[in-house]
């Protein structure tokens, strides 16, 4: 079914500048489902089984338990290192344990974006099946991702890029002191030497800044649908007039669902482009009739002009890149 997408179109988007990735935070940190249950477990969820977690749910609960907003997001955060460094402790060396335990007395001062940096995480014996490297080395001005993380502006730096990182200031009041790059730059035009890095759900370095409970969905996607100026011109500019590729999202996160229809569908208008590309990953969930789910989302897609690749984040790249290399 895959042989039947455009991919002639897409390398002349490339090309043109005008492909725009959006990446969830599944393409960077894929650990997400055994991170959830253990999550639950910890903060003492008492509603879900380990097959309809969300993070978002669980974030919510956080946040009405202890009454304070912020509380759930640092939380979130805080178990995130945690559980990174666990992860990679299971598969390290001997010799890298006194190395493991030193950083485990840094991680109250890093952010798990600077842990993964310490870690080299994540690592691929063969760089090409590291999607972080594929998305850095094509020649984009603009990548727009839910993620929390710098991974991909890491990627792009070892590549000799310079990476310039944007927020969507959904909260005006408490986010307006984080200075925007067009405002330190009136002049700057996102490039494929200067990408921008579109942080759509905030950054992990402003806590605040981070969309994560049910209620910061909610109060995000009214912000956007009423505030042209929440998401940056170029920003919405390429929303519409480029062709998209969604990486790694699920019908059922939170993410997907305000990202789709709060600014996807809200901004794109009658020049929609035929050519656009889903990549859709249905893992984890439970599909009694996997015929019936695919003419669903072919169709569902279909309305907003977005073909499906179906199969896993890492191939399509892996096809895009052969694609590319190839033309």
């Amino acid at each position: 079914m895959n042989d039947q997408l455009d991919w002639k179109t897409l390398i002349r988007r490339i090309r043109a500048g005008k492909f725009t990735p959006i990446i969830s935070d599944r393409v960077f940190f894929p650990g997400n489902n055994d991170l959830l249950p253990r999550w639950a477990d910890e903060i003492g969820y008492p509603y879900a089984s380990a097959h309809t977690l969300t993070i978002a749910q669980m974030a919510q609960y956080l946040s009405a338990t202890s009454r304070d907003d912020l509380t759930a997001k640092e939380d979130f955060l805080d178990f995130s290192k945690r559980y990174l460094l666990e992860t990679m402790r299971v598969t390290a060396a001997s010799d890298q344990h006194p190395f493991l335990n030193r950083l485990e007395g840094d991680l109250p001062d890093l952010t798990l974006s600077e842990l993964a940096t310490r870690l080299d995480y994540p690592k691929y014996d063969d760089m090409l099946e590291n999607p972080l490297v594929i998305l850095a080395s094509l020649p984009l001005p603009i990548y727009i991702t839910t993620s929390y993380y710098d991974f991909l502006a890491r990627a792009l730096r070892q590549l000799g890029k310079k990476p310039r990182t944007e927020i969507c200031y959904w909260q005006p009041d408490t986010l307006g002191d984080i200075p925007s790059v067009f405002a330190e730059d009136p002049d700057y035009l996102p490039s494929e030497q200067e990408p921008l890095i579109f942080h759509l759900n905030g950054v992990d370095t402003n806590p605040e800044s981070l969309v994560l409970t049910e209620d910061d969905y909610l109060d995000f996607l009214v912000k956007v649908a009423q505030d042209d100026a929440a998401v940056p011109r170029r920003v919405a500019q390429a929303l519409v007039d480029s062709s998209l590729v969604l990486l790694g999202y699920r019908l059922d996160d939170w993410n997907f669902k305000t990202l789709f229809r709060g600014l996807i569908n809200t901004r794109r208008d009658s020049r929609r482009r035929l050519s656009l590309s889903i990549q859709f990953e249905p893992q984890g969930q439970e599909i009694a009739k996997p015929q019936g789910v695919q003419n669903y989302l072919t169709k569902y897609f279909g309305r907003a002009n977005f073909d499906i690749y179906w199969g896993t984040s890492p191939n399509f790249l892996q096809d895009l890149w052969q694609q590319w290399e190839g033309s």
